[in-house]
């Protein structure tokens, strides 16, 4: 019984451990895509590096504006 259960957990850690390992990964890899598109047009296309921060940001606020009308309208159910 006993060894049933920490069998089940050492499972359950393994899982917890492949899903870190996988949001680590993905976290990594979009940072890296992010600041190759920056590098590429910045050093191709001939955009200031303010204007890129500007639009960035810009493309940010409705981004996070829909996230939170998603978020309020989850906890109201």
């Amino acid at each position: 019984m006993l060894m049933t259960a920490l069998v089940r957990a050492l499972d359950m850690m393994d899982e917890l451990n492949a899903r870190f390992r996988y949001l680590v990964a993905f976290v990594i890899a979009a940072v890296v895509t992010a600041a190759v598109l920056r590098h590429s047009l910045h050093v191709y296309g001939g955009i200031p590096r303010e204007e890129i921060r500007v639009n960035a940001v810009t493309a940010l606020i409705p981004a996070v504006s829909f996230l939170f009308l998603l978020l309020a309208r989850k906890r109201r159910r």
